[in-house]
């Protein structure tokens, strides 16, 4: 849990904000904001008051909030839970979180689905490669003495991402996924293969660097990209 709490905070030193100013943006109360970054969830209300929080201070912060609160509720300590008197601001408030997420999900649902047919659309092409000929002795009237077929040398492609501020990134490379989650500040990551696709939420703050080429950033505006890159060219998918 150190770790998510770690990545706010970087995140907000990234943005130079005080948690004074970050509580007035998101109006949480500064303790609680230090609770979230310290990983102190006892100091905080409930499983709910600490999910709209991390969503909003990660709307804040520039991250994805889906991801934020996943990696909360993969860590979190299982606890009892407790019933508290509902209230007609606190029902509003998860109907409009849920809906959030319903948004979010669908989202999610339908760029994952265009990058799978894509990703069908580039095997199916590679899968049709061209019939051999058939040399035979009765073809050629004579006898063929075997000869050693040479490797080929197999060409691939080298990318390089490297983040400007803490990004959600999926990298499938063959066919299989090798990476998804949040690529940090400044870290560098590098793939090869002989396909390689890039999904991303916010291309902006991505920069691409192909067979030790610099590409620069993945997108000019924030919005999901998909790209491919193989050894014979780098595409924009969607």
């Amino acid at each position: 849990m150190s770790e998510l709490g770690d990545l706010l905070r970087d995140a907000r030193h990234k943005k130079h904000a005080t948690l004074e100013q970050a509580a007035a943006a998101t109006r949480i109360k500064t303790p609680f904001l230090a609770a979230l970054e310290d990983g102190e969830y006892g100091a905080l209300p409930g499983p709910a008051y600490i999910t709209g929080f991390l969503r909003n201070y990660a709307a804040y912060l520039g991250l994805h909030p889906d991801d934020v609160v996943q990696e909360y509720n993969a860590y979190r300590p299982i606890t009892h839970p407790t019933v508290r008197p509902a209230t007609r601001v606190l029902a509003s408030g998860h109907q409009r979180e849920n809906r959030t997420r319903f948004l979010w999900g669908l989202a999610a649902i339908v760029l994952l689905l265009a990058a799978a047919y894509a990703i069908k659309q580039y095997n199916d092409v590679s899968a049709h490669s061209s019939t051999p000929l058939n040399v035979s002795t009765s073809t050629l009237g004579g006898t063929i003495s075997p000869t050693p077929k040479p490797h080929p040398h197999v060409r691939l492609a080298h990318v390089t991402l490297q983040a400007l501020v803490p990004v959600w990134v999926r990298v499938t490379v063959n066919g299989h996924q090798a990476f998804q989650g949040i690529l940090r500040a400044h870290a560098s990551r590098v793939w090869k293969g002989r396909s390689v696709y890039i999904l991303t939420m916010n291309g902006s703050h991505v920069r691409a660097i192909y067979n030790g080429q610099q590409r620069g950033l993945l997108s000019v505006r924030r919005g999901a990209v998909v790209d491919r890159a193989t050894p014979q060219g780098w595409q924009r998918v969607s």
